[in-house]
C-alpha cells in the first residue's frame, strides 16, 4: 500500500465527503464511503496526534512553555 502526505488524505476524505452530499450513491456505496471517510479520519488523527508530540517535545526540549 502507498504512504499517502496528510494532505492527499485531507483530499481523499473531502472527496468521500462531497460524493456521500451528492446523494447519487446507493445505500451500500454510503456505506463503504462512511467506513472509507473514517478510516481515513483515523489514519489522520493519529498523524496529527504525532506532530502535535513532536511539537510539544522540541519546545519542552528549548525550555519553553509548555502547551496542550
Amino acid at each position: 500500500m502507498e504512504t499517502k502526505t496528510f494532505e492527499q488524505l485531507l483530499n481523499d476524505l473531502n472527496e468521500i465527503v462531497t460524493s456521500l452530499e451528492s446523494g447519487k450513491l446507493s445505500l451500500e456505496e454510503s456505506v463503504n464511503k462512511y467506513q472509507e471517510g473514517m478510516r481515513i479520519s483515523l489514519e489522520c488523527k493519529k498523524r496529527l496526534d504525532e506532530a502535535k508530540e513532536v511539537v510539544v517535545k522540541k519546545v519542552t526540549e528549548n525550555g519553553e512553555e509548555k502547551f496542550n
